[in-house]
């Protein structure tokens, strides 16, 4: 072969001869030298004409930046014929102008990548295949294959061959060689495995299914049956024949409209009847005991109307008492107004929100603790001048306090003597405004008595109160139902002094004494007449009482030591709540119940007094 000029300069005498030695083993210069990574693109290829020419082909001039894997295999080829002239001809080896000779491709920088896709040389060498493949092309020698691999972790430090087997990495998708050995291990632990949850889980179901069909005792009418666990109440009927009678379909107000169509029967688990949500749901247990009977009536379908309910107004208590108060404030409600669909008929129906009365008690007043004697004193129809504040004077000499029922219209023209009742320690209720009767009053007149007369206690003498004296007594069922209201508790007397006849001191001392009892009430007047027997007998009166061990109080204090008697009442300022509605209806029939009614025994003297009271034009009670 004749000798060629290399630009590189001169070779060794190995190299003398062949223009196919790599560049990278001409020593420090050449382009294979370790230095900063270099671009196939970038290098210079003066020799790429010479493996043209070598295989026939036109040469190329120039670098050989073109096609960059064809220069790769072209050095590779010649790397071969130098090292390996002995080996097999790989497919690197074969004319360039064979049918199956891979096609130039165009810029393609990464070496790696571009071994990876030249024709014939496998993809992976995970396998026995491709590793002979890889050892038949580049064989332990392989300087190329060495250096592109040693460049690419930065390694190549001379230009000398490599030598000794370096081995692929046998590394495969998804594991390492190590796991891809121990595979077949682990998928057979894995199936195992799963066969045996497999057949737990087999085991479990076949448990439920025969548990859940299990037979349980249970008791129907006194005997004794199996039936499966969990059976309702028709399933049960039907194993154990229960042969009951329906009850009837009836009308919304309880007629009868067809026979036979009503439930079909009553069970009972226990002894205890079940309601329709529980029948329904029932499941049958180990050991249950059933009973069935004849099953009731049941109501036809309707339609349903809410309707307000008004209250009403009950008397209650006691047949006669010196008290009678609102024990219970009214409250309307709601309920159900049903209209049969079949028949047509109308009745009432569930109660959606209760109905409250209003209730007023009759009540004598009881002290609770019995070692004590309570008595008080009450004064009607002031304030009036001269006697009132003689009065007052006796109770300050005394030690003691009294309770005066003013009318309204007099507190008006004596402001003055109401304020110093207070500031003496007793107390002022109401006698209405004007001293009517007030049985005979309508509701709007009734309604004005109190209002007034409560209104003028406020304003001149500053003080709060519901409680109330009627005049003559005489407030009746109807009048508490005229009332509005507005009053809460209603004080009458056990013992009247007839002092309205003017008897004389010692006959009105005789009267308010007699037949005394704890809780007693003395009715005395300190207006609506000449009141000086009044003023002689009151010291008596106290003196007579002291000695018997009886201890003067106001009529507040006395209810309030009786604890039946509510906390509100008992201080005389209740007030109807807010949401309340006064009833205009009474809920029993008549209106004979009065708190004035007449009692035996000393309750006797009030009835009288009343009765000629009213027949008397010139007293006021």
């Amino acid at each position: 072969m004749p000798q060629r000029h290399n630009p590189n300069g001169p070779r060794d005498s190995r190299d003398s001869d062949n223009p196919y030695v790599p560049r990278g083993a001409r020593g420090q210069d050449s382009p294979y030298a370790p230095r900063e990574s270099r671009s196939y693109h970038a290098r210079p290829r003066a020799n790429t004409h010479r493996v043209a020419e070598h295989h026939g082909a036109a040469p190329h001039v120039g670098p050989c930046a073109p096609v960059q894997r064809d220069c790769d295999r072209d050095r590779s080829r010649t790397y071969r014929d130098r090292d390996h002239v002995s080996a097999p001809q790989s497919p690197y080896a074969a004319d360039s102008h064979h049918e199956h000779a891979p096609q130039p491709r165009r810029h393609i920088s990464d070496p790696r990548r571009e071994q990876a896709q030249q024709p014939g040389r496998p993809a992976a060498l995970g396998s026995n295949a491709a590793k002979s493949a890889a050892y038949s092309r580049y064989g332990a020698g392989t300087r190329y294959a060495t250096a592109q691999r040693d460049r690419s972790r930065g390694r190549l430090g001379t230009g000398k061959a490599q030598t000794g087997l370096r081995l692929p990495s046998l590394d495969v998708a998804g594991g390492s060689r190590s796991q891809a050995l121990g595979g077949g291990s682990n998928l057979g632990g894995a199936r195992n495995a799963i066969i045996g949850i497999v057949a737990v889980a087999l085991v479990v179901i076949v448990a439920i299914v025969l548990w859940s069909n299990r037979k349980v005792a249970i008791t129907v009418d006194g005997k004794d049956l199996q039936v499966k666990v969990g059976s309702t109440i028709d399933q049960v009927v039907s194993e154990a024949g229960v042969s009951t009678n329906p009850g009837n379909l009836i009308s919304v107000s309880g007629n009868k409209l067809v026979d036979g169509q009503g439930y079909p029967f009553v069970v009972k688990l226990a002894g205890n009847e079940l309601d329709g949500d529980a029948t329904a749901s029932y499941h049958a247990a180990d050991g249950d005991e059933l009973t069935f009977e004849d099953g009731r009536d049941r109501t036809e379908d309707y339609d349903v109307q809410v309707v307000d309910e008004q209250p009403k107004l009950e008397m209650s208590g006691e047949k006669w008492g010196n008290l009678s108060y609102v024990s219970q404030w009214p409250k309307a409600g709601k309920y159900e107004m049903r209209t049969g669909k079949q028949s047509g008929e109308t009745a009432r129906g569930d109660q959606i929100e209760d109905t409250q009365n209003a209730i007023v008690s009759i009540h004598q007043i009881k002290p609770d603790d019995d070692s004590k004697k309570l008595v008080a004193l009450t004064f009607d129809d002031g304030p009036a001048e001269k006697y009132t504040e003689a009065y007052l004077d006796i109770l300050n000499q005394y030690g003691i306090h009294a309770t005066f029922f003013n009318l309204g219209s007099e507190i008006e023209n004596y402001p003055d003597l109401s304020k110093k009742v207070v500031e003496q320690g007793s107390e002022v209720m109401s006698h209405t405004y004007q001293h009517q009767q007030l049985s005979k009053l309508d509701a709007s007149a009734l309604q004005n008595e109190f209002s007034t007369a409560f209104a003028a206690i406020k304003d001149k003498v500053g003080v709060d109160t519901t409680g109330f004296r009627p005049p003559y007594g005489d407030f009746t069922e109807k009048a508490w139902l005229n009332s509005g209201g507005l009053a809460s508790v209603s004080v009458l007397w056990n013992q009247d002094s007839l002092d309205w006849k003017r008897p004389g001191a010692d006959a009105i001392v005789a009267n308010a004494t007699k037949s005394v009892t704890s809780g007693s009430i003395i009715l005395m007047h300190d207006g609506g007449g000449p009141r000086d027997q009044d003023v002689q007998a009151l010291p008596q009166i106290i003196e007579k009482l002291q000695a018997d061990g009886y201890q003067f109080v106001t009529v507040s204090e006395l209810m309030q030591s009786d604890s039946s008697i509510p906390a509100d009442i008992a201080a005389g300022t209740a007030t109807m709540p807010d949401g309340s509605t006064w009833p205009t209806e009474i809920a029993t029939s008549g209106d004979s119940s009065s708190s004035g009614s007449s009692p035996s025994g000393s309750s006797s003297t009030a009835s009288t007094t009343s009765s000629a009271s009213m027949s008397s034009s010139s007293s006021k009670q």
